[in-house]
């Protein structure tokens, strides 16, 4: 055990031991799929989960819109979270990603929450915003408090509005691997948007 962790270090060896949830997430199988509208592709550890908007959205809202889907795996307690959504409204409306970002930010009511800011591009060369940083959570269980580093990329594509969320804990490697596959994954299908 000493010899090991003298040379493989400790990661490592409690990698072998108790092993990581998000190091099984990063070595196992992945799934390519297409959510939402216009659909976005993505390739993600596990498969995503349609929720029920109903339940998400407040009345008001569901009325504006002519369309609107939210996709998960995980939870903001486990070691990985992703959310898709997409969404578009009955009247064409010019959404302010800006604006819209610090939305997505308010709605998981973290506290100390440090963001940074970033154009992003797909590879095909679709733009949209991306905000990551950190922010610390509380943990309804345990009572105690997580930091937790994000990234949140928003478009508004073919009248619609889609954003894509990833939290972990801060410093899992493992975790911030899948998160670059995950944002490096991310396209829209040619000739359902820019062409």
């Amino acid at each position: 055990f000493i010899f090991l962790v003298a040379t493989k270090g400790f990661d490592y060896v409690k990698d072998i031991i108790v092993g990581s949830p998000t190091k099984d997430l990063v070595e196992g199988q992945w799934v390519s799929s297409e959510y939402g509208n216009p659909k976005m592709y993505i390739e993600t550890p596990k498969v995503l989960t349609r929720i029920d908007t109903s339940k998400l959205f407040p009345t008001e809202v569901t009325k504006m819109l002519k369309e609107a889907s939210v996709f998960t795996y995980g939870s903001l307690q486990s070691n990985f979270y992703i959310a898709l959504a997409t969404a578009v409204p009955k009247q064409e409306i010019d959404y302010d990603l800006q604006k819209g970002l610090e939305e997505v930010i308010d709605t998981f009511g973290g506290q100390n929450v440090i963001l940074k800011q970033e154009e992003f591009q797909t590879k095909m060369g679709i733009s949209g915003l991306k905000g990551f940083g950190t922010m610390v959570m509380l943990d309804p269980i345990s009572k105690s408090s997580v930091k937790l580093y994000f990234e949140i990329i928003l478009f508004k594509e073919n009248g619609g509005y889609q954003q894509v969320i990833l939290f972990h804990e801060e410093g899992d490697k493992y975790a911030e691997q899948i998160s670059e596959k995950v944002m490096n994954s991310i396209e829209f299908k040619k000739g359902e948007n820019n062409e």
